[in-house]
């Protein structure tokens, strides 16, 4: 049922009364960190080696939720919220190379343990700020004591200049919140990231020839 209430009513509802809502997503996450953590010392172990750099996990606050709830413009409902945002529940992965991000695509696409739902590649299309990742929404398998339950999450993958790139922009955004970026900053960093992924294709090449 839709609630009609304000915006503080509704902050407040998700606090005291969304608990469940948001340990789905939680049990999820841990699946995933697991999963990945796994996997990473299983290369390592068997190759010597992990394109997994390193991994960061977050469930999205109340405030943020609230925001897109606001900003999408979806009903306020538990079952509306889960069918229409797919990030609650995040995860990064930073990888060296290029080939490894699709190396880890790949890898996700075919595990029996989760199903890909969608696939935005702002690698090879980036995004006119220059914001460079892949993004993959997939569903994780996580088994209870009574029931098994597909939770949908967002998996970001990138190489480590592309982090730092977004990281950079983040801030900047951050800094000038309420006001619009300055048009020297933005070209800035537009250019920014064409010489970073020209380094990281370099690298790849390099990458490449070592494993030969």
């Amino acid at each position: 049922m839709k609630l009609q209430v304000n915006r503080i009513e509704m902050f407040e509802l998700i606090q005291r009364s969304w608990g469940a809502f948001f340990h789905k997503y939680e049990m999820a996450l841990n699946e995933l960190q697991s999963d990945f953590q796994i996997i990473d010392l299983e290369w390592k172990t068997k190759f010597g080696y992990s394109p997994i750099e390193h991994m960061k996990a977050r469930v999205k606050n109340p405030l943020s939720l609230l925001k897109k709830i606001e900003k999408k413009n979806i009903p306020f409902n538990q079952a509306a919220v889960c069918e229409q945002i797919r990030d609650i529940a995040g995860m990064r992965i930073v990888t060296t190379f290029i080939d490894d991000v699709y190396m880890l695509k790949q890898h996700i696409e075919n595990r029996e343990d989760m199903r890909v739902v969608q696939v935005k590649d702002y690698i090879e299309n980036p995004k006119a700020s220059g914001y460079k990742s892949l993004h993959l929404v997939v569903e994780t398998q996580v088994i209870l004591s009574e029931e098994v339950l597909w939770v949908p999450a967002e998996i970001q993958l990138r190489t480590s200049s592309m982090d730092f790139w977004a990281s950079t922009e983040h801030k900047l955004n951050y800094k000038y919140q309420g006001g619009a970026v300055p048009q020297e900053a933005k070209d800035q960093l537009v250019e920014l990231s064409k010489a970073s992924f020209s380094w990281d294709q370099q690298m790849s090449e390099l990458r490449n020839q070592l494993l030969k």
